[in-house]
Protein backbone atom coordinates (compact mmCIF):
# COMPACT_ATOMS: atom_id res chain seq x y z
CA UNK A 1 0.00 0.00 0.00
CA UNK A 2 3.23 2.07 0.27
CA UNK A 3 1.78 3.36 -3.76
CA UNK A 4 -1.22 5.23 -1.87
CA UNK A 5 0.33 6.43 0.75
CA UNK A 6 2.90 7.91 -1.01
CA UNK A 7 -0.09 9.97 -3.71
CA UNK A 8 -2.34 10.86 -0.34
CA UNK A 9 0.72 12.94 1.28
CA UNK A 10 1.75 14.23 -2.36
CA UNK A 11 -1.25 15.43 -2.67
CA UNK A 12 -1.44 16.98 0.85
CA UNK A 13 1.96 18.40 -0.19
CA UNK A 14 0.62 20.03 -2.98
CA UNK A 15 -2.22 22.25 -1.43
CA UNK A 16 -0.80 22.40 2.17
CA UNK A 17 2.77 22.19 1.50
CA UNK A 18 3.49 22.35 5.35
CA UNK A 19 1.37 19.04 5.99
CA UNK A 20 2.07 15.67 5.65
CA UNK A 21 -0.10 12.26 5.82
CA UNK A 22 1.64 11.31 9.24
CA UNK A 23 0.48 14.65 10.74
CA UNK A 24 -3.02 14.56 9.84
CA UNK A 25 -4.79 13.00 12.56
CA UNK A 26 -2.60 14.77 15.36
CA UNK A 27 -1.93 18.19 14.25
CA UNK A 28 -5.51 18.97 12.74
CA UNK A 29 -7.19 17.42 15.10
CA UNK A 30 -6.33 19.47 17.55
CA UNK A 31 -6.66 22.79 16.24
CA UNK A 32 -10.10 22.21 14.74
CA UNK A 33 -12.41 20.04 16.67
CA UNK A 34 -15.56 21.40 18.60
CA UNK A 35 -16.87 18.71 21.39
CA UNK A 36 -19.03 16.93 19.04
CA UNK A 37 -16.36 16.04 16.96
CA UNK A 38 -14.65 13.71 20.10
CA UNK A 39 -16.37 10.96 20.89
CA UNK A 40 -15.13 8.32 23.50
CA UNK A 41 -15.05 5.39 22.51
CA UNK A 42 -17.31 2.44 24.04
CA UNK A 43 -14.81 0.23 25.81
CA UNK A 44 -11.58 2.42 26.42
CA UNK A 45 -9.46 -0.01 26.85
CA UNK A 46 -9.76 -1.33 23.52
CA UNK A 47 -10.68 1.64 22.02
CA UNK A 48 -13.69 -0.43 20.37
CA UNK A 49 -16.74 1.76 19.22
CA UNK A 50 -19.22 -1.14 20.20
CA UNK A 51 -22.63 1.19 19.69
CA UNK A 52 -23.52 1.60 15.93
CA UNK A 53 -25.02 5.01 16.73
CA UNK A 54 -21.91 6.05 17.76
CA UNK A 55 -20.00 4.84 14.49
CA UNK A 56 -22.68 5.95 12.34
CA UNK A 57 -21.71 9.81 14.35
CA UNK A 58 -18.31 9.34 13.61
CA UNK A 59 -19.07 8.00 9.93
CA UNK A 60 -21.76 11.49 9.06
CA UNK A 61 -19.42 14.31 10.39
CA UNK A 62 -17.01 13.54 8.09
CA UNK A 63 -19.06 12.73 4.77
CA UNK A 64 -20.35 15.27 2.71
CA UNK A 65 -21.97 14.99 -0.78
CA UNK A 66 -20.30 15.63 -4.02
CA UNK A 67 -22.49 17.95 -6.25
CA UNK A 68 -21.67 18.04 -9.86
CA UNK A 69 -23.32 19.42 -12.69
CA UNK A 70 -23.94 15.83 -14.39
CA UNK A 71 -23.06 13.94 -11.63
CA UNK A 72 -23.25 12.86 -7.78
CA UNK A 73 -21.25 10.97 -4.76
CA UNK A 74 -19.94 11.54 -1.64
CA UNK A 75 -16.46 12.62 -0.53
CA UNK A 76 -14.76 12.59 3.11
CA UNK A 77 -12.62 15.47 4.65
CA UNK A 78 -9.45 14.65 5.67
CA UNK A 79 -7.64 17.22 6.15
CA UNK A 80 -8.11 21.36 7.05
CA UNK A 81 -6.07 24.39 7.63
CA UNK A 82 -7.28 27.64 8.76
CA UNK A 83 -10.14 27.79 6.90
CA UNK A 84 -9.38 25.37 4.25
CA UNK A 85 -10.71 21.67 3.91
CA UNK A 86 -9.41 19.20 1.86
CA UNK A 87 -12.14 16.35 0.53
CA UNK A 88 -11.17 12.57 -1.02
CA UNK A 89 -13.31 11.55 -3.66
CA UNK A 90 -13.55 9.09 -6.65
CA UNK A 91 -11.94 9.80 -9.56
CA UNK A 92 -15.34 8.54 -11.20
CA UNK A 93 -17.68 10.63 -9.41
CA UNK A 94 -16.06 13.69 -11.24
CA UNK A 95 -16.04 12.63 -14.71
CA UNK A 96 -17.74 15.40 -16.94
CA UNK A 97 -17.97 17.77 -14.63
CA UNK A 98 -17.12 21.16 -14.66
CA UNK A 99 -19.16 22.54 -11.69
CA UNK A 100 -18.37 21.33 -8.42
CA UNK A 101 -20.34 21.76 -4.80
CA UNK A 102 -19.85 20.42 -1.64
CA UNK A 103 -22.87 19.73 0.99
CA UNK A 104 -21.43 19.30 4.57
CA UNK A 105 -23.11 17.35 7.59
CA UNK A 106 -25.29 20.66 8.52
CA UNK A 107 -26.27 20.71 5.04
CA UNK A 108 -24.43 23.91 3.86
CA UNK A 109 -23.33 24.09 -0.18
CA UNK A 110 -19.72 25.71 -0.88
CA UNK A 111 -18.50 25.82 -4.11
CA UNK A 112 -15.36 23.41 -4.43
CA UNK A 113 -12.38 23.12 -6.57
CA UNK A 114 -10.96 20.29 -8.39
CA UNK A 115 -6.89 20.60 -7.37
CA UNK A 116 -4.83 20.05 -10.10
CA UNK A 117 -2.98 17.25 -11.00
CA UNK A 118 -5.67 14.98 -8.46
CA UNK A 119 -7.98 13.75 -11.20
CA UNK A 120 -7.83 12.49 -13.84
CA UNK A 121 -10.84 12.01 -16.80
CA UNK A 122 -8.94 9.10 -18.65
CA UNK A 123 -8.66 5.99 -15.75
CA UNK A 124 -5.95 3.84 -16.63
CA UNK A 125 -3.51 0.87 -14.39
CA UNK A 126 -0.59 3.93 -13.74
CA UNK A 127 -3.33 6.19 -11.63
CA UNK A 128 -5.66 6.02 -8.78
CA UNK A 129 -9.53 6.22 -8.86
CA UNK A 130 -9.08 8.87 -6.23
CA UNK A 131 -9.79 13.08 -7.10
CA UNK A 132 -9.02 15.50 -3.98
CA UNK A 133 -11.36 18.89 -3.53
CA UNK A 134 -10.97 22.08 -1.44
CA UNK A 135 -13.64 24.59 -0.26
CA UNK A 136 -13.65 27.14 2.33
CA UNK A 137 -15.74 27.61 5.47
CA UNK A 138 -15.85 29.48 8.82
CA UNK A 139 -17.20 26.58 10.22
CA UNK A 140 -15.86 24.11 11.82
CA UNK A 141 -15.77 20.60 10.57
CA UNK A 142 -14.68 16.95 12.01
CA UNK A 143 -11.82 15.54 10.87
CA UNK A 144 -11.53 11.92 10.70
CA UNK A 145 -10.05 10.58 14.22
CA UNK A 146 -7.33 9.25 12.67
CA UNK A 147 -6.55 7.89 9.16
CA UNK A 148 -5.06 4.52 9.69
CA UNK A 149 -1.23 3.95 9.46
CA UNK A 150 -1.49 -0.08 9.40
CA UNK A 151 -1.78 -3.08 7.45
CA UNK A 152 -5.47 -3.71 6.87
CA UNK A 153 -6.20 -7.33 8.75
CA UNK A 154 -9.63 -9.27 7.16
CA UNK A 155 -12.61 -9.73 9.43
CA UNK A 156 -12.11 -6.39 10.92
CA UNK A 157 -15.66 -4.79 11.43
CA UNK A 158 -16.01 -1.64 9.35
CA UNK A 159 -18.95 0.95 8.20
CA UNK A 160 -19.30 2.49 5.28
CA UNK A 161 -20.80 5.60 4.57
CA UNK A 162 -22.37 7.63 1.67
CA UNK A 163 -24.90 9.63 -0.13
CA UNK A 164 -27.77 7.54 -1.97
CA UNK A 165 -27.64 8.92 -5.44
CA UNK A 166 -31.81 8.55 -5.95
CA UNK A 167 -33.12 10.40 -2.40
CA UNK A 168 -29.53 12.22 -1.57
CA UNK A 169 -30.15 10.84 1.79
CA UNK A 170 -27.29 9.60 4.33
CA UNK A 171 -26.87 5.77 4.21
CA UNK A 172 -24.64 3.52 6.74
CA UNK A 173 -24.03 0.23 5.48
CA UNK A 174 -22.05 -2.10 8.32
CA UNK A 175 -19.67 -5.34 7.24
CA UNK A 176 -16.24 -6.76 7.57
CA UNK A 177 -13.35 -6.81 5.51
CA UNK A 178 -13.21 -9.94 3.63
CA UNK A 179 -10.08 -9.53 1.54
CA UNK A 180 -6.99 -7.73 0.68
CA UNK A 181 -5.41 -7.39 -2.53
CA UNK A 182 -2.31 -5.77 -2.76
CA UNK A 183 0.94 -6.28 -5.29
CA UNK A 184 -0.50 -5.64 -7.60
CA UNK A 185 -4.03 -4.16 -7.03
CA UNK A 186 -6.72 -4.01 -8.85
CA UNK A 187 -6.45 -1.32 -11.24
CA UNK A 188 -7.13 2.03 -10.54
CA UNK A 189 -5.76 1.69 -6.77
CA UNK A 190 -9.01 -1.40 -5.56
CA UNK A 191 -7.56 -2.92 -2.59
CA UNK A 192 -10.00 -3.78 0.15
CA UNK A 193 -13.25 -6.36 -0.58
CA UNK A 194 -15.62 -5.66 2.15
CA UNK A 195 -19.65 -6.80 3.14
CA UNK A 196 -20.82 -3.21 3.29
CA UNK A 197 -23.64 -3.57 0.33
CA UNK A 198 -22.82 0.19 -0.81
CA UNK A 199 -25.25 1.46 -3.21
CA UNK A 200 -24.97 4.02 -5.80
CA UNK A 201 -24.15 7.55 -4.82
CA UNK A 202 -21.45 6.11 -1.65
CA UNK A 203 -18.58 6.25 -3.98
CA UNK A 204 -16.26 8.38 -2.07
CA UNK A 205 -17.17 8.12 1.14
CA UNK A 206 -15.57 6.41 4.12
CA UNK A 207 -14.60 3.25 5.49
CA UNK A 208 -14.64 3.29 8.85
CA UNK A 209 -13.01 0.54 11.63
CA UNK A 210 -14.73 -0.14 14.78
CA UNK A 211 -12.13 1.67 16.13
CA UNK A 212 -13.03 4.61 14.52
CA UNK A 213 -9.80 4.65 12.12
CA UNK A 214 -10.60 6.02 8.70
CA UNK A 215 -9.38 2.96 6.17
CA UNK A 216 -9.96 4.37 3.07
CA UNK A 217 -13.10 5.25 0.58
CA UNK A 218 -15.87 3.59 -1.21
CA UNK A 219 -15.85 2.67 -4.56
CA UNK A 220 -17.19 -0.46 -6.20
CA UNK A 221 -20.36 -1.78 -5.27
CA UNK A 222 -20.82 -5.79 -5.12
CA UNK A 223 -22.46 -7.48 -8.81
CA UNK A 224 -21.38 -4.54 -11.05
CA UNK A 225 -23.07 -4.56 -14.60
CA UNK A 226 -19.39 -6.08 -16.19
CA UNK A 227 -16.40 -7.02 -15.11
CA UNK A 228 -14.08 -4.48 -15.80
CA UNK A 229 -12.95 -3.24 -12.53
CA UNK A 230 -11.53 -6.93 -12.16
CA UNK A 231 -8.27 -6.47 -13.43
CA UNK A 232 -4.93 -6.05 -11.51
CA UNK A 233 -2.87 -3.00 -12.12
CA UNK A 234 -0.33 -5.06 -14.08
CA UNK A 235 -2.55 -5.99 -17.01
CA UNK A 236 -3.52 -9.30 -15.92
CA UNK A 237 -7.06 -11.02 -15.07
CA UNK A 238 -7.98 -13.05 -12.03
CA UNK A 239 -9.43 -16.41 -12.67
CA UNK A 240 -13.55 -17.01 -13.48
CA UNK A 241 -13.81 -18.15 -10.13
CA UNK A 242 -11.80 -15.34 -8.55
CA UNK A 243 -14.13 -13.11 -10.46
CA UNK A 244 -17.07 -13.98 -9.36
CA UNK A 245 -15.73 -14.17 -4.81
CA UNK A 246 -15.06 -10.18 -6.60
CA UNK A 247 -18.18 -9.82 -7.09
CA UNK A 248 -19.87 -10.49 -4.19
CA UNK A 249 -18.04 -7.99 -2.49
CA UNK A 250 -17.48 -3.88 -2.39
CA UNK A 251 -14.29 -2.68 -3.12
CA UNK A 252 -12.38 0.61 -1.59
CA UNK A 253 -9.36 2.44 -1.77
CA UNK A 254 -6.75 2.33 1.17
CA UNK A 255 -5.89 5.77 2.75
CA UNK A 256 -2.96 3.53 4.68
CA UNK A 257 0.58 1.32 4.92
CA UNK A 258 2.57 0.41 6.99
Amino acid sequence: MNRNLAIISSLLFLSFPSLTLANVPYSLAQTITPATCNIKPDNPESGEYDSPQKLQTLAKQITVRVMGDNNSGSGTIFAKKGNSYLVVTNSHVLLGVNKVQIKTPDNQIYSAQILPNTNSDKLDFDKLDLAVLQFTSNQNYCLPKEIASFDINTDTPVIAAGYSSSKGEMLFRTGTVKQIISQPSLKDGYEIGYTSNIQQGMSGGPIISSLGYLLGINGISPYPLDNSAYVYTNGKRPTNPEIQEFRKTSWGIPLTTV
